[in-house]
């Protein structure tokens, strides 16, 4: 499953990087593992490195942990960071994944253990799985070990699925190499026994590589001669839209109206001190607590947790944070009028509180009154513009003030400035453990996905050459 290289305009060749040992060099960019690995057994690990200009290098690494190891790898060198973010978000949305992030020790020892652990059987990891060890550290004999969970009851558990090309070479090697009584091999005739997860139809792999990111020449050739307008795949969009000459986002960077947007940073350390009491703090985490275990799936009040919010807020009527656990608390039963009133009332309390807004535009978003989100932002279209003085801000408050204008942008047609927004949080790299509201998402997508329907209608129309197109794809 490992990317193949497209035809490149310069002497860079992605291989001889990777051989050079260049690779390990860049600094860990990022970590992801699914939430629930450990259930899971057969799961996408990423990893990444950045580039001084930006660019990422990356591994996708399909393990198992119940018999085959690396079973599947994807690599890429020094590309885009927005392709990194689509094969994210095609994980989070399309194959129901929850990534968290971890330290690199972990990753390691999972992938590696994963590994040796097929090679008892026999088993060798995929074939390009040797680039993916060139973009992670080394394997030594003194690296920090972490017990990881192989096998089924003390035993490997082989799952053979109908349609995987490496099935007999599967089951040859387990058979020749297992010692009788240490493994058990399970036929599948149609689904897999990870399919509800991470596999459709045609197979985990046969997914990912159906998209345009790993399109060569004359799959885009292909695609010239059968633009179909009428079915857009949103990879389709989030491929083109980058590369039209409006939305350059490098050059819109530049520009008078969005350079100012760049001077700020991101962290997702604390940005202020807690002014709260020992007490205050304890009370804010159990409420905390107590709305993330609470399950509102049949929008049932539960009178317990509003009566403490309620309790709280009398003993402590200065603390903002209750105020918005109380909004949240009526979010969650979607009673909308309450939460315009708990809303405004944060607002009026506590004017320079960001989620006091962002809690007021979340609400109108979902009651989809678009045109009363920029009143309820108080106008205030930077997030410096609410503290002037602060450069750095939290991962959580650029996500809580942007998403609202990346709809109201979507939604009014202002379609650059919510591509920009959009692009400026991956830049600011928001969106790798966060996603947007999906109403937020969806205006989004549909707005993309308008201005590369009238592009590809001029394609179509022959007005763009094939020759002209295809350079652009491969950009």
């Amino acid at each position: 499953m490992a990317r193949k290289s497209k035809p490149q305009k310069t002497t860079f060749n992605p291989i001889s990087y990777l051989k050079s040992g260049n690779a390990r060099k860049l600094p860990m960019h990022e970590c992801l593992i699914p939430k629930s690995w450990q259930e899971d057994k057969k799961f996408p690990i990423l990893f990444s490195r950045k580039h001084v200009n930006g660019n990422l290098t990356f591994v996708s690494v399909l393990v198992d942990l119940l018999c085959t190891g690396a079973k599947d790898v994807l690599f890429f060198v020094n590309e885009p960071d927005f392709i990194y973010h689509e094969i994210l978000e095609t994980y989070e949305e399309n194959l129901l994944v929850e990534f968290v992030p971890v330290n690199y020790e972990l990753i390691h020892n999972i992938i590696f253990e994963s590994v040796a652990f097929a090679e008892e059987y026999g088993i060798a990891p995929h074939e390009d799985f040797r680039f993916v060890e060139m973009i992670l550290e080394e394997d030594t004999d003194d690296f920090p070990r972490i017990d990881v969970p192989l096998g089924e009851n003390g035993k490997a558990h082989l799952h053979l699925n109908e349609g995987d090309d490496r099935i007999k070479y599967f089951e040859h090697q387990i058979l020749k190499y297992g010692k009788e009584g240490t493994y058990e091999i399970f036929y599948h005739d149609h689904e897999g026994v990870f399919d509800d997860d991470f596999e459709d139809d045609e197979g985990f792999e046969d997914y990912l590589m159906n998209s345009c990111l790993f399109w060569e020449e004359e799959d885009w050739e292909d695609y010239y001669e059968n633009i179909d307008l009428e079915d857009l795949p949103i990879d389709i969009v989030y491929h083109i839209i980058p590369r039209l000459p409006d939305y350059d986002y490098e050059k819109m960077k530049q520009e008078k109206l969005f350079a100012p947007f760049t001077k700020i940073q991101s962290t997702d350390k604390p940005t202020s001190k807690s002014d709260y009491s020992k007490r205050e703090r304890e009370k804010m985490h159990e409420i905390f607590e107590l709305l993330q275990d609470w399950d509102a799936i049949d929008i049932e009040p539960n009178p317990s947790i509003i009566n403490k919010i309620e309790n709280e807020i009398k003993q402590s009527p200065n603390n903002r944070i209750l105020l918005q656990y109380k909004w949240e608390y009526f979010h969650r039963i979607q009673a909308d009028e309450k939460t315009i009133e708990i809303a405004l009332e944060m607002k009026r309390k506590f004017p320079d509180y960001l989620f006091g807004l962002t809690c007021h535009a979340q609400t109108l978003i979902e009651l989809e009154k678009v045109d009363e989100i920029p009143d309820a932002m108080n106008n205030l279209h930077k997030l410096q513009d609410l503290d002037p003085k602060r450069k750095k801000f939290h991962t959580t408050e650029l996500l809580a003030f942007y998403s609202p204008w990346i709809y109201y942008y979507s939604m009014t047609g202002q379609i650059r400035a919510a591509f920009f927004l959009m692009r400026l949080l991956i830049e600011l790299e928001v969106l790798g453990d966060m996603s947007l509201h999906p109403m937020v998402l969806e205006a989004y997508r549909e707005a993309t996905s308008k201005i590369v329907s009238a592009y590809l209608s001029k394609v179509k129309s022959g007005y763009i050459s094939k020759d002209d197109f295809i350079e652009k794809m491969m950009i």
